[in-house]
């Protein structure tokens, strides 16, 4: 197929060019490309053509969700994801019972060797049990441990190794050696932690590159004492951002695009709500209660979210931040943060055809995975 006479979001910018797909990437690229015999052409005149969207902590959506369904529930959200423009994601799971979360990385394998058509599964965001209690957020105290090298083996031994992130609060005992044990092999995030600015730094020098959901479950940012905050700003880490405007005040969506657009990932965390309406769900095991666009404990705890990536591109561009650093956001710099830039996240030769066809107002219009358009 041949798609025409757009504007591409390619390497972070907008140009004014063609794009060229045979099977299942992107195999050419150009200013006036001429369709060949036989060629399908989608005509982009006065459209938007973006890379798929990708959302590295959704814990589901749909009714589903990645910490209790079986494989097949797991595939079928797959193209609910799909049809709000998140074409990649990472499975991201719960703190669960330890045989339950054996059982659980088992499922989500199943969920990714299975052949299903929506947003494809590059691997497992484990949010926990390694987090800290006085910052757990929505997570059952009663199963958070330390960090146990051994039964994480075990977990990723379920998962067929395909646990990609691994979050973590660097206080807890152990903390800083299972960091060095995976920095390289794993992805690891600094997590539901209570860590001042010079811990956080440490666990950086000791190999975690990432934090989630930033300035949620953990210190607020102090003129003395920085925290975790303060370090995002000073290291090359990727921080989450959960921009449903809920979690995060717009103004300081703002503040934190303006000092590092480069370092965001635009994020969901979106539990099985998502896209459900109102009314009582489970999370990890906790039950959760939805009303309109917020998600809370019983007690009021502010849980995940029932918003999805692309929803939450909208608002960032809404509040202020230009089309290219918010786009950019929800697909390139994902890709880079969990090393996968040489196949998602941007259009270029060679790369996968998983794009989104949007209206200047970032209407959604038609998505395409591999190529081929996702049934809306």
């Amino acid at each position: 197929m041949l798609f025409q006479g757009g504007t591409v979001f390619c390497t972070g910018r907008f140009r004014r060019m063609d794009v060229r797909v045979t099977g299942d990437r992107i195999s050419e690229m150009g200013r006036e490309l001429s369709a060949r015999s036989g060629e399908a052409v989608c005509d982009l005149t006065g459209k938007w053509l973006l890379p798929g969207f990708f959302d590295v902590h959704t814990h589901g959506r749909a009714g589903a969700d990645f910490s209790d369904s079986p494989s097949g529930e797991l595939v079928r959200i797959l193209s609910s994801y799909a049809k709000c423009g998140v074409t990649s994601l990472l499975a991201t799971t719960m703190t669960m019972e330890e045989n339950y979360s054996r059982e659980m990385m088992e499922r989500i394998r199943g969920a990714m060797e299975a052949e299903g058509e929506g947003a494809r599964i590059w691997g497992i965001n484990m949010e926990g049990p390694f987090l800290g209690p006085d910052k757990k957020g929505c997570h059952d105290p009663a199963y958070l441990k330390k960090p146990d090298c051994a039964f994480f083996e075990e977990l990723d031994a379920c998962s067929g190794g395909n646990i990609r992130l691994v979050d973590l609060d660097p206080t807890l005992d152990g903390a800083m050696d299972f960091i060095r044990t995976y920095a390289g092999r794993k992805k690891i995030s600094i997590a539901h932690t209570s860590a001042d600015y010079e811990t956080a730094n440490l666990a950086v020098d000791a190999g975690a590159d990432h934090v989630t959901h930033l300035f949620n479950a953990m210190n607020e940012l102090r003129h003395r004492e920085p925290g975790v905050v303060g370090m995002v700003n000073d290291r090359r880490v990727w921080a989450e951002l959960i921009c449903d405007g809920i979690h995060v005040h717009p103004s300081v969506v703002r503040m934190t695009f303006a000092s590092n657009a480069e370092k965001l990932c635009i994020v969901s965390d979106s539990l099985s709500a998502a896209g459900m309406g109102d009314g009582v769900y489970s999370l990890g095991g906790l039950e959760v209660h939805v009303k309109g666009k917020r998600a809370a404990l019983a007690d009021g705890t502010l849980a995940c979210s029932v918003s999805n990536v692309f929803e939450e591109c909208r608002n960032v561009i809404s509040f202020g931040i230009s089309p290219e650093k918010a786009i950019a956001a929800a697909c390139l710099n994902p890709a880079r943060a969990m090393g996968l830039e040489t196949e998602i996240g941007d259009i270029r030769k060679g790369l996968l055809a998983d794009m989104l066809v949007v209206t200047p107002d970032m209407e959604l219009k038609q998505v395409y995975i591999g190529g081929k358009a996702v049934q809306k």
